[in-house]
């Protein structure tokens, strides 16, 4: 087995393709999940007992010798003086692997006096399942605790994340003897520690997954905010991913036995396993949808759905008992694998388009095996159990998750910026759709949101003005010399229009020599009046049109909010009436359309 670990960095670089690659993680995933380590005992030895000096932490391990009892045939009396059963452990030290049998475990200790010693023993692996500690003195049992994560809060020796238990060394020898349990990996670091310092490690432990907790958190409230507010499901399934994965962290690291549910241990019993599951289950459709995978291989997209509904499938076969812990544990191994084949072709193909999503999702990965990768050595028996090597898989965990974060961020950026396009679009049509496309100026449906505007803050004090302009001489032009000066002539009168009013004043054409002019802010009735009169005599000078000399005139007809009218509707009839009336009185004039006026 380390034989290819040390060749497949080798192999690696001589890989080309996408394919070599994936298989070459693929394959790295399985050997680190499927090797079997070399966890038997040597030959029985003379072994170092351990004295109980000074030290804070006395690390077991170096004086354990051990026995597999595959038919659960001894006890402690049966063992008590027995060390020739006993072996060396082989391997690293504290790590056992995959065991499927009882071990005992078997330490001599000297408390050298003439008082007694007081420590703390601490297994630091809380998925254990159980474990008899037994502490002999002269052969005799002097001590008997019971630990494990079947246990309730309150049946512990110590209500503590880890398997600990305190002990009272009278001077002399002892031998503390060991029976282990497990349905999970066999890792059993074990330390003698005082009080002092048992508590301090504790403490720092506490610190760290407080803060990777805290982390885990802000990111879940930020994925379930974006969900709620832009109703898009990849922030649910990062969401679900998160939760996966902290349930996970908190059965895995006994935070969840001691804190949150110390009197329910049968979810300590599966609760890793299905934390785990639940995270494939959201993490398929998460990569499906961020990586749009469809368009780049279909069987991939058909593998993801698949290992997604597999994983659910895994959850509720789990809760409804159909399958234990060990089953759910090699499903997890086996949707892990295909995540590697289905996700890396994937987000490598994008990435080397230079996609910043694939390549953030590469890196999320990347990091990610590497814990993942430690953490197979670590429960399959290669790697000593220590704080850095248990914390790794977190630490790279929580990198990962701060890249599909990332991958989020982007996704937001996008949602935005599409947004934003649409937005413009809409924008663009809307001003086509009120918008004369001869003059520019605003056509009949662009002039009533801003006239309606200009209604709701009219009053006596602040008047609404609205002018209804006909050009007087229009058609005998356009007759003379054609539509290119009529339009040309068009165009020259809305500026002319526009050079006369103020910038918060509107010029709109209603449609062929009709023309709009809306003026908000007037003082009375005397300035409607006068800005008529302005605008009539701009016409008095003849326009340049298409290089013709073309002279027209206007009649105005205008109506006053709120004197006039209160509405659009009134004002332009009142001004549409003044107008006609302006055309049969002679045209060229300015005529208001008071109350008074009849209107068709």
């Amino acid at each position: 087995m380390r034989a290819v670990f040390t060749l497949l960095p080798r192999l690696l670089p001589a890989m080309r393709g996408i394919g070599a690659r994936a298989f070459a993680l693929a394959l790295l995933l399985a050997l680190a999940g499927g090797a079997v380590p070399a966890s038997g005992a040597g030959p029985a030895s003379e072994v170092e007992r351990l004295t109980l000096d000074g030290r804070a932490d006395i690390a077991l391990w170096p004086a354990v010798t051990l026995l597999a009892d595959p038919d659960n045939r001894f006890d402690a009396a049966t063992l008590a003086g027995q060390p020739q059963r006993f072996a060396r452990p082989e391997g690293v030290p504290g790590n056992l692997g995959r065991r499927d049998e009882t071990i005992w475990l078997r330490a001599r200790l000297v408390v050298p006096g003439p008082e007694a010693a007081r420590r703390v023993l601490e297994i630091d692996y809380p998925p254990l399942n159980r474990i008899d500690l037994y502490l002999l003195q002269d052969g005799q049992v002097v001590t008997h605790h019971v630990l494990g994560n079947h246990l309730r809060g309150s049946e512990r020796p110590l209500a503590s994340r880890t398997h600990a238990a305190p002990l009272t060394l009278a001077a002399g020898e002892h031998e503390v003897l060991l029976r282990v349990q497990t349905l999970s990996s066999m890792v059993v670091p074990i330390t003698l520690r005082t009080q002092a310092s048992f508590t301090a490690y504790e403490a720092r432990v506490q610190l760290v997954q407080g803060l990777l907790f805290g982390v885990a958190l802000c990111m879940l409230m930020y994925s379930v905010l974006h969900w709620l507010n832009l109703r898009d499901n990849v922030f649910g399934y990062y969401a679900l991913l998160l939760v996966g994965n902290m349930v996970f962290m908190l059965a895995y690291f006994g935070i969840g036995p001691q804190w949150l549910w110390p009197q329910w241990p049968e979810i300590s019993m599966q609760v890793a396993p299905l934390g785990v599951l639940l995270a494939v289950a959201a993490g398929a459709p998460f990569m499906h949808a961020t990586l749009a995978v469809p368009e780049v291989s279909p069987l991939a997209s058909r593998l993801m759905r698949t290992m997604g509904a597999l994983a659910v499938l895994g959850l509720v076969a789990n809760l409804g008992g159909l399958i234990g812990y060990r089953a759910t544990q090699t499903m997890v191994t086996v949707l892990g694998l295909a995540a590697a084949f289905a996700v890396v072709p994937v987000a490598y193909v994008r990435a080397r388009r230079g996609e910043r999503v694939a390549l953030v999702i590469l890196g999320g990965w990347l990091v990610y095996f590497l814990g993942a990768v430690g953490a197979a050595g670590l429960l399959r028996g290669y790697i000593e159990p220590t704080f850095w090597t248990q914390h790794v898989y977190p630490f790279t965990t929580m990198i990962e998750m701060t890249a599909w974060m990332a991958v989020l961020g982007l996704r937001v950026h996008s949602i935005h910026r599409d947004a934003d396009r649409m937005q413009l679009e809409a924008d663009a049509q809307r001003r086509l759709a009120e918008t004369d496309a001869l003059t520019g100026l605003l056509n009949r449906r662009g002039l009533q949101r801003p006239l309606e505007a200009a209604l709701r803050g009219s009053g006596p004090q602040r008047m609404t003005a609205l002018y209804l302009l006909d050009l007087d001489g229009f058609k005998p032009v356009n007759d003379r010399y054609g539509h290119d000066v009529g339009d040309a002539l068009l165009v020259a009168v809305g500026e002319r229009l526009r050079a006369q009013l103020r910038g918060s004043d509107l010029v709109a054409r209603l449609g062929g020599d009709e023309f709009v002019v809306l003026a908000a802010g007037l003082e009375d009735d005397g300035a409607a009046l006068a800005l008529g009169r302005k605008l009539l005599a701009a016409f008095d000078k003849p326009f340049d049109a298409a290089g013709q000399r073309c002279e027209v005139g206007l009649t105005v007809g205008y109506a006053i909010a709120p004197l006039d009218g209160d509405s659009g509707s009134d004002l332009l009839k009142r001004a549409d009436a003044a107008m006609y009336a302006g055309k049969q009185a002679g045209k060229r004039r300015v005529i208001r359309g008071g109350r008074s006026l009849v209107t068709a």
